[in-house]
């Protein structure tokens, strides 16, 4: 994917154990960041689409990858899904807004079905006409799946990395999502390296 600067989107990861809890609060200091992923899901989202003068209007692409093979279906505040698909699955959502998935037939999990919410933060700039072309990837590994089969919580904070910063970092860690500690404040660190994009939740 290239937009008119390159495109790096990548995940800050934490995971909490069923029944623990986080003991420190977000980031203070310098930069300190109100908003976190910890807050109720869709509160962040909301927030931001208030205080922002986005055109509401404006769906942005996404795309649900799995390990293997599945089925996706997105929820939109209805029982009914607004959509289902085959994985690779691609959706268009509205920025500043939750929306619930339903993972099934994974062959990996053959039993299970997963229930992961999607809070979208903020959107992609691509050039006219070529939207789909730069969907923003939401990817559930294996591992993410086995832990929220086990009852613990997978969060991810999606971002899109500045280029100013991106030729600095080490490239393998572009392969595979960062992970942080369950206390800190996931958003803020996002902020480090780019711009958040979305939170998703799975387990729990």
């Amino acid at each position: 994917m290239k937009l008119s600067a390159p495109l790096l989107l990548l995940s800050l990861l934490t995971a909490v154990g069923s029944g623990s809890a986080a003991a420190q609060g977000p980031l203070e200091g310098p930069g300190w960041q109100p908003l976190n992923e910890r807050l109720p899901p869709g509160y962040n989202a909301e927030i931001l689409r208030r205080i922002r003068s986005e055109d509401a209007t404006w769906m942005q692409p996404i795309r649900v990858e799995l390990p293997s093979t599945g089925s996706v279906a997105i929820h939109a505040g209805q029982p009914a899904p607004a959509a289902e698909a085959a994985a690779p699955a691609a959706f268009a959502v509205g920025m500043g807004h939750l929306y619930r998935l339903r993972l099934a037939e994974l062959p990996e999990f053959p039993a299970a079905e997963f229930y992961p919410t999607i809070e979208l933060l903020d959107r992609l700039h691509p050039p006219a006409g070529q939207e789909f072309q730069h969907p923003i990837p939401i990817l559930f590994t294996a591992d993410d799946l086995k832990l929220a089969a086990s009852g613990a919580l997978v969060t991810r904070v999606i971002y899109l990395e500045r280029p100013q910063t991106a030729a600095s970092d080490d490239p393998l860690r572009r392969e595979r999502p960062q992970t942080i500690a369950p206390g800190d404040n996931a958003i803020a660190a996002a902020e480090m390296h780019g711009r958040p994009l979305a939170i998703v939740r799975i387990g729990g």
